[in-house]
């Protein structure tokens, strides 16, 4: 049996990423990278805004409304991702942080496990 290699599982956890947030906001990102580090999954998403919350990031009320309500769905949702990324990488998910940069309009995702999975992965495939 082959073994996935470790861009194939950090590129199944990206596109997890962007379908779970398309489902949660409307709008998946325009640019998701995730890489996996021993025991942790850091997922990096860019262009993460929607057209109403790219107005509101103008403004720094606007901007305290987008990280709020951002906070509070991943609040409500985390566990949901969470189960995907540990379904994914065949780990238990033990916690995970997630914060917002508004005049980024990018979210950073920390996953922590419970074992480190990166050497049961097989290193990257070369071309012949």
């Amino acid at each position: 049996m082959v073994r996935p290699t470790k861009g194939e599982v950090e590129a199944q956890i990206a596109n997890a990423v962007v379908r779970f947030q398309r489902e949660q906001q409307g709008r998946g990102p325009a640019d998701v990278r995730a890489h996996i580090v021993g025991d942790l999954v850091i997922v990096r998403c860019r262009g993460i805004f929607t057209h109403t919350e790219a107005k509101l990031a103008v403004s720094q009320e606007g901007a305290r409304l987008i990280r709020s309500a951002r906070h509070e769905l991943r609040s409500i949702h985390h566990g949901e991702i969470e189960a995907i990324v540990g379904e994914i990488v065949g780990a238990r998910v033990l916690r995970s942080y997630c914060d917002v940069d508004v005049a980024a309009a990018e979210q950073m995702e920390v996953y922590v496990l419970d074992a480190s999975i990166e050497e049961r992965l097989s290193p990257s495939r070369r071309a012949a």
